[in-house]
């Protein structure tokens, strides 16, 4: 057993148990550092981004004996008595994904020094990347609000569209004929990748849900399931593939981050969660009155920049798109209900207003697209 104590969540956020306090963060780390590096390493200017739901990110910096200083970010795994997003955090995957990523493609991954599994230095599991320089759209508040995406001209707001798009058609360079992406495979749920995609949303929904039924989002599986399309081939996955997971420096992409959603399947899946994500940022801002963004990261002007990049067609853009919005749905549940067990929030008298995007998924469905 390890003297280590346990850890502390931060006494001035005590609704956000998953943000641990800075001061213990660091005391944690310095122990880490210096098993790994050498009792003379020092961690320094620790801090962290505002970006991310499920896990937490702490931005950190190593100074050695000669004073020179290594910056590196860690991703931790929750905490094991935290409420989670996702049933499962599993680091190894990340790691393999970003290191296929780097090996195989142009798309600008981070390094990963350390994938340490053993919980008794900060809690938990956690990966070290090196850090590199950039800047997130930012989710909270969302960029749509406000900032420096905002505040771009039409052409650098094209310049960051046009290389969020790029970032996809590296990343779909990866094909299951291509390269071995067997570690991100789900044969028990199904006899192909968009298969064994849709069944892991029903595996997640069966847990997220924890005994609650919610109409809305069975009923958009019923869409789905009627709809189903041919598949196309399959390849590399991000998952979360959003504006807000890609550091950025003078509009150009500079990382691609956040694995945690990795999977196999038809191109089409990142590309209508690329949409979607900025779909449901948008009717935000048309909710609170914002002006948002008119005019950036369009659908057609994604879907067209996709195609002339790739020189493949996307298809079935509609199912791919109500299929972004169920897996948001499932994950938007969680997060409402974990509001509500922290008390943050009270339950609603109907379940399916846990959607944050309730009318536009009801919308959607209610389009006549034909089986």
């Amino acid at each position: 057993m390890s003297d280590i104590d346990e850890p502390t969540v931060d006494a001035h956020n005590p609704g956000t148990p998953w943000r641990r306090d800075p001061d213990e963060i660091t005391a944690r780390l310095q122990r880490w550092v210096e098993h790994v590096h050498g009792v003379d390493a020092r961690v320094v200017d620790v801090g962290a981004p505002g970006n991310g739901l499920s896990s937490e990110t702490v931005l950190f910096g190593v100074q050695a004996a000669d004073g020179l200083v290594e910056r590196f970010a860690a991703r931790l795994a929750p905490l094991p008595d935290v409420y989670p997003v996702f049933p499962t955090y599993d680091l190894r995957k990340q790691q393999q994904c970003m290191d296929l990523v780097r090996a195989h493609t142009s798309v600008p991954t981070p390094v990963v020094t350390a994938c340490e599994l053993d919980p008794q230095w900060l809690g938990t599991p956690f990966l070290v990347m090196r850090r590199i320089d950039g800047e997130a759209p930012p989710d909270l508040p969302p960029y749509v609000f406000g900032g420096w995406v905002m505040d771009a001209t039409p052409e650098q707001q094209a310049r960051l569209q046009q290389g969020a798009v790029d970032v996809l058609a590296g990343l779909h360079e990866l094909t299951a004929e291509r390269i071995d992406l067997s570690f991100l495979a789900r044969p028990h749920l199904g006899d192909t990748p968009l298969r064994q995609l849709l069944g892991y949303e029903h595996e997640y929904y069966e847990w997220a849900r924890d005994s609650v039924r919610y109409p809305l989002i069975e009923a958009t599986f019923a869409w789905l399931e009627d709809r189903f399309p041919t598949e196309s081939r399959a390849v590399l996955n991000w998952g979360d593939a959003r504006i807000g997971n890609m550091l950025f420096v003078d509009f150009a992409p500079t990382a691609v981050l956040d694995w945690e959603m990795a999977g196999v399947g038809p191109a089409e899946v990142d590309l209508a969660w690329m949409i979607f994500l900025h779909r449901f940022f948008a009717d935000l801002a048309e909710r609170f009155e914002m002006p948002g963004i008119p005019g950036f990261m369009e659908p057609l002007d994604v879907v067209t920049a996709y195609e002339r990049a790739t020189g493949t067609v996307v298809r079935d853009l509609e199912w791919f798109e109500v299929f972004a919005a169920l897996r948001f749905a499932i994950v938007s549940v969680r997060t409402s209900t974990r509001g509500i067990a922290y008390g943050q929030m009270e339950p609603p008298s109907d379940p399916d207003d846990l959607v944050m995007f309730r009318a536009v998924l009801e919308g959607m469905l209610r389009r006549d697209s034909g089986p």
